[in-house]
């Protein structure tokens, strides 16, 4: 517990980092105007299931990284590097060209005229920052993978300060800057991730032990570890792809609702997804340290790390729940000053306190069998809980059984219960698998 919290702790500031970034953007833009949180939240749709995909494309770069250092590969590690910094501004790349699509999209999805003309313009400029935020991941993953967590998360947070500096002048403008609401906040958002990428490439580049890992020379050629590396990525983005993509459907339905159900549904979903970034952490860290046990060829020790970083997350997330559940309204009223949209935002944040165990449970254990080196298994779980199960349930109970926005929170809890409970199992099995791979060649082969 002790290695794996001294790894969680940062890993967990970076990935809040990540989200408190969001966060500050939906408070400053809630007390600014409720029609710019609106159209901000209509944006994160699209921006945060592309980018969280992406995202998952990199974890390659953290899992690889820790498997070779734990195996005491040192040498290779830096060749990951090499190969995922490139990658991950290429897929960044793609996916800002996919966010300049306009705004007919919105319209097709039903969304009113000047919400759809308002996201496409805070969807293209928040798409310009994702190539750079990418490019950061790539090498916070590389130095996470080396257990060397801290500076990602120190450059987290001097971003954080750059950001809000940016929204206090750019959102209501100022000193010769026009008043730019949602807009000005996505190029506050886009300029920190930029600074992100550049400052985490050039920590990476001067590592007082650069020569050890080789990180100044070009990548080695190693075509099945590039192919391991990529098929890692594609198994981890389509998951969080699938999980995403749940989320951002839910959010057009919540736009069918009306403007003042999609600012409640923004303020719910970014609290929830702040607390979330707890459980991302401890799963990265759990990734590692399972991923080091699986190196060194100790599965025992591996199924002690993923069931250990689930007792972490729920000892860590219990009491955010709780205080979810006392409180509803307070939390609510960070967000807005409108008292019906506070109103609606604290009717969820009650349904919160339910679904923060399950949902970091799911995320906990998912990594944890991406450490171990499972591809596809957890990306196929994730999707049938996310896409089978809470999408369906959010239609159902949102829009025909006329819950609105609680009842597609209740779908998300629906959906975080069947996933945590699949991911455990397929766990379980693992570890199960492990043991008695350690007992047979524990048996002494008969004379």
């Amino acid at each position: 517990m002790p290695e794996l919290l001294k790894l969680a702790l940062p890993t967990i500031a970076m990935r809040s980092g990540a989200l408190i970034m969001v966060m500050v953007d939906v408070i400053m833009l809630g007390h600014h105007a409720s029609d710019e949180l609106a159209v901000y939240s209509l944006s994160q749709g699209p921006v945060s299931t592309l980018m969280l995909a992406a995202l998952g494309l990199q974890m390659g770069v953290m899992i690889v990284t820790a498997q070779l250092f734990g195996a005491g590969c040192d040498a290779r590690c830096g060749g990951v590097w090499r190969r995922g910094l490139p990658y991950a501004l290429l897929t960044g790349g793609v996916v800002a060209v996919i966010c300049a699509a306009g705004p007919q999209p919105f319209r097709w999805l039903g969304q009113e005229e000047h919400l759809a003309v308002g996201a496409a313009e805070v969807t293209r400029i928040l798409g310009l920052g994702l190539p750079g935020y990418l490019g950061y991941l790539a090498s916070g993953y590389f130095l996470e993978g080396l257990k060397r967590p801290w500076p990602a998360t120190w450059l987290m947070l001097a971003a954080n300060a750059l950001n809000a500096a940016l929204n206090a002048w750019w959102i209501g403008g100022g000193w010769g800057v026009e008043a730019m609401g949602a807009a000005g906040a996505a190029w506050a958002t886009t300029v920190a991730r930029w600074f992100l990428c550049i400052a985490a490439a050039a920590w990476v580049w001067n590592l007082s032990d650069h020569v050890r890992f080789r990180i100044r020379e070009p990548a080695a050629r190693d075509p099945a570890g590039a192919a391991q590396q990529r098929r890692l990525g594609y198994a981890a983005g389509l998951s969080i792809g699938f999980e995403a993509f749940g989320f951002s459907a839910l959010n057009v339905m919540s736009g069918w609702f009306g403007a003042e159900a999609l600012a409640a549904y923004a303020i719910g979903i970014n609290i929830l997804g702040t607390v979330f970034m707890v459980a991302l952490g401890v799963g990265a860290a759990t990734s590692v340290r399972v991923g080091h046990a699986v190196g060194r060829g100790d599965p025992a020790d591996a199924e002690v790390a993923g069931w250990t970083g689930l007792g972490l997350d729920v000892l860590l997330v219990a009491p955010v729940s709780l205080a979810f559940a006392a409180a509803p309204l307070a939390f609510a009223g960070f967000y807005t000053d409108d008292p019906a949209v506070r109103a609606a935002a604290a009717a969820l944040v009650l349904w919160m306190a339910a679904i923060l165990p399950f949902d970091g449970a799911q995320a906990v254990m998912s990594n944890a069998l991406r450490g171990w080196g499972e591809t596809w298994a957890p990306s196929l779980l994730q999707g049938s809980a996310y896409l089978l199960v809470m999408m369906p349930a959010g239609w159902w109970l949102g829009s025909r059984m006329g819950f609105g926005v609680s009842g597609l929170f209740a779908a998300i809890l629906g959906g975080s219960i069947v996933s945590s409970v699949l991911l455990c199992m397929r766990f379980r099995y693992l570890s199960r698998r492990g043991r008695n791979e350690i007992l047979r060649e524990s048996v002494p082969t008969p004379l």
